[in-house]
Parts: C-alpha cells; structure tokens; sequence
C-alpha cells in the first residue's frame, strides 16, 4: 500500500459492518481502507488510538443558529456553532432557511447561505421552513431540489410569529413534496389547544415558567403528531416528526408505518436526559422549550423507540441563548425564549445514557448519531459512516474519561447547560472533518470558512419498515 495521508490504529472502530478493533486510512479528504487488527499502515500522520473508540463523525439534522425568537438572539453564529459541533463530534449539521411570508422560497435559502457560506468551520446543509404555500411557490420545488434542498420544515403552532402553516396549505405542501421524493418535517403541536389554555392561564395570573409545560399538555403534541402522519398519508409523502418528547409519539410512528406511511421521528438529547421534574426546580425558566420535557415513562419509551428505529436519530435542536436572555422575560413562560443548546453534548450523552447504560450497542449509537441521519437527510453515502470511499469525517472517543458538565462545559459565553451536574464518559479526543484534524482534546485547530455546504439528494427512506421489521 502507498503512502496514507492519516492513519487512525489500534482502536475499537465502528462500521456499518459491526465494532472491532481495526486500523482507519484516509487519503486526503476520504476513506480508502479499514485494515482489520492493529496493523499500522504507512501513513504522513498515524495515531495511535489504542483503548479509543472511533466513530462516523456525527450528523445534528437539527440546529438553530444564528437565530433571533421571541426578541433574544442566540448566542451561537454559524461559526461559533460549528466550533461546538465539531467539539462534540458532529462534522455535518443540518440548519435552516426561512421563506418569509409574501416571498419566495428560493430567497430565504440564498439568504441564508449568505449568512452560513464562509463562516461555516463544519460541513452543512439546511431545511427549509415554509411558511407560505401557494402555486408560484410550489413552482419551485424542482429549482430548490436542484441547490440541494430536499426536506421541508412545516410549523403547525406559532401564528404570531407568522411561521404556522394550517391544515389545508399543508397537505398542499406535502402532496407537491410527495410527488417530487422529497420529505416534509412538522413541529407537531395544536396551536388551538395551546392558544386557549395559555390565554387561561394568563386571565388566572398564572404565568410562573411551569405554566409553560401546562399549557402545552400531552394532548396538544400526540393530536398533532397523529394529524400529520394521517395527512401524509393522504398525500402519499414521507414525512418526519422533528423533536418528538412524547412516549405515544413513538406508538404513533408504528401504527403509521403498520399502514404502509414512509414516517420517521427524531427526539433530542434533553429529552432522553431530563425529565419534567425540573420545572419544580430553582431555575425553571432554563427549561422551557417547545414541546417541554415529559414524564420519565415518555423517556423510556423513546429510549425504546430508537432501539427499534421507530426514532430514528436524536438531534440537538440547538438554540443557544444565554442565561441572561433565558432569565430577561421569565416572570411570564409566554415571554421566555423558547429553547436550549446541546450540540456539543449530544456524544457524551448518548454514550454515557445509551452506550454505557446499556440502553445501546456501539453500532446502535452510530446509526443514531449519524449513520440514520446520513441516509434520511440526503447526506449518505459521503457522509454517516465509516467504510471506503465516505468522506474521512472521524470522531475518537475516551470511554474512560469521565467529567461532570457545568456551565463551563459549553464553547461560549452561554452562561448555564441544562445539563448541569450531570456525569458523562465517552468525550471526543480528537474530530476530524474531511481528513483533517479539526479539533484536538478540546482545542479548536481549523478555520472559520473550512465548512461546504452540502448539496443533499432527495431522502433516502427505504429503511422505514425493514430495519424496524427486525426488531419488533
């Protein structure tokens, strides 16, 4: 063999194949060899990563960045952002372009590839959130397919925001989406549930953070997931619930699917970790996010749910305001900015709750944290896993190094984690994008800019039923 450009040696490497200890070669930005054993092949750089993990870089199909909501701006620019990702082992991450009211959708995608294109230290791509269906907009769908965007996001709640999209321009939207292969993804909560219980509980007084969780009751997300995956049924689209915090969700998915419905679900890291026991806590304003946290049976189930792949990747939903952002309106839950970051967590958690909890094998965790994603986004086969020909996007992992996550845990000046105390193991060492190493036990060596955007074919959904069928 000549000459690699890197060597990774001696560690336990996870491939679609299953985990053993094996040698990775990578020739300039790509995978070219897996070479079983120790064997340390010729290479420019090898490490030696010996008692290590090696893992497909991750891919968050679900961040926030650079972001404005409810009057506060998070913390996070798409640098900084990535900066963190790359801390935490994801390579790729899947963002947002907003269609604005009255305008086209091909102007919110080239707006936000203005604000991401030579920031960007991570491999990225982006939804697009649609917020006005009508003929002329639905015209460009093969012009968008074309730049590389093949999902759309869809939000059933927050009118006043003028993001909420109702049922009828919905279906619209998914039977245009359907025909074309492309996915749509939902925030699936009833805006009619929620509008009328937060205007109750304003009337009352009652506008204390856990007001939040109350007004936004079980109800109002399992009514809404069951409504998205009966008109994508309808509409013969795949279809994908983002942030999905409910037990039932996950029963829902099946029985969908059971009927023959390409559906798919993501949940996010905070709702594997936390339960709603924090809104009785001393800082409950921290936790408010949309859906909120559940009961420690939804958790279980969603734990469940991955296992089977009826939940198919956990993403971060990273929204990084700060303390001081989170703390501004919190003597009313109908004013907090809605959200938490978590992108540069979302490793140490899966291993340490999954992995090192017995609740996931090694293989089970990197098709949740990239593998899955990888081929549902459109990202695959470059990107997801490790085996010949992928991109070289590697994350090495301690399983023995173990610290207990404060605030100081986070790149930035975010100022608090919800997170806070919690122990984890399985940190990254060392993440590489692309065949090169973009962080080193900590410290953050590429460049603003390194990042491309990802032109991401259409969905690949053929694993709904299979991979499920295998395990139920």
């Amino acid at each position: 063999m000549t000459s690699a450009t890197l060597a990774i040696c001696g560690a336990t490497v996870v491939t679609p194949e299953g985990a053993e200890v094996a040698s990775v070669v990578v020739e300039g930005e790509t995978i070219v060899d897996i070479l079983p054993g120790k064997t340390t092949p010729n290479a420019d750089h090898v490490i030696d990563a010996t008692g290590k993990i090696v893992l497909p870089g991750g891919v968050d199909a679900h961040t926030h960045f650079l972001i404005g909501f409810m009057g506060q701006r998070s913390v996070y620019d798409f640098f900084e952002g990535s900066v963190a990702a790359l801390r935490g082992g994801t390579t790729s991450f899947v963002d947002f372009a907003l269609q604005r009211r009255g305008r086209s959708m091909m102007d919110g995608l080239k707006h936000r590839r203005v604000q991401a294109d030579g920031h960007t230290a991570a491999d990225y791509g982006l939804h697009l959130i649609v917020t006005d269906v009508n003929s002329s907009t639905l015209a460009e769908i093969p012009e968008l397919i074309k730049a590389g965007m093949t999902t759309f996001k869809a939000y059933m709640v927050y009118e006043t925001e003028q993001l909420r999209v109702p049922d009828g321009p919905l279906i619209e939207l998914m039977e245009a989406a359907g025909k074309a292969g492309m996915m749509v993804g939902l925030h699936a909560e009833n805006s009619s549930i929620i509008d009328h219980l937060t205007k109750q509980a304003l009337e009352a007084g009652h506008k204390s953070p856990p007001y939040h969780a109350l007004t936004r009751p079980p109800i109002s997300e399992h009514e809404a997931i069951v409504r998205a995956l009966t008109l994508a049924e309808s509409a013969d689209v795949a279809v994908h619930i983002f942030h999905m915090s409910l037990g039932s969700g996950v029963d829902a998915i099946a029985a969908a699917r059971a009927c023959g419905v390409k559906a798919f679900s993501e949940t996010c890291t905070h709702y594997l970790a936390l339960t709603d026991d924090k809104y009785a806590g001393s800082e409950p304003w921290l936790y408010v996010m949309s859906p909120p946290l559940r009961k420690a049976d939804d958790q279980d189930r969603l734990w469940e749910g991955l296992r089977q792949g009826l939940v198919s990747t956990v993403t971060s939903d990273d929204a990084s305001y700060s303390r001081a952002a989170k703390e501004m309106n919190k003597d009313s839950f109908d004013t907090i900015a809605n959200g938490c970051p978590g992108v540069e967590m979302r490793l140490p958690l899966l291993y340490t709750l999954g992995v090192e909890a017995g609740r996931l094998t090694l293989p089970e965790l990197a098709e949740i944290f990239a593998t899955r994603p990888a081929r549902l986004f459109g990202l695959a086969p470059r990107k997801g896993a490790i085996q010949p020909g992928a991109d070289a996007d590697i994350v090495i992992i301690d399983p023995e190094q173990r610290t207990r996550l404060s605030a100081k845990s986070n790149y930035g000046p975010i100022g608090y984690t919800p997170f806070e105390g919690i122990e984890v193991c399985g940190l990254p060492c060392q993440t590489i994008r692309r065949g090169e190493i973009v962080v080193d036990n900590g410290a953050f060596m590429g460049q603003e800019g390194d990042g491309r955007y990802i032109h991401r074919s259409l969905p690949d959904t053929t694993f709904s039923t299979s991979d499920v069928d295998q395990k139920l």
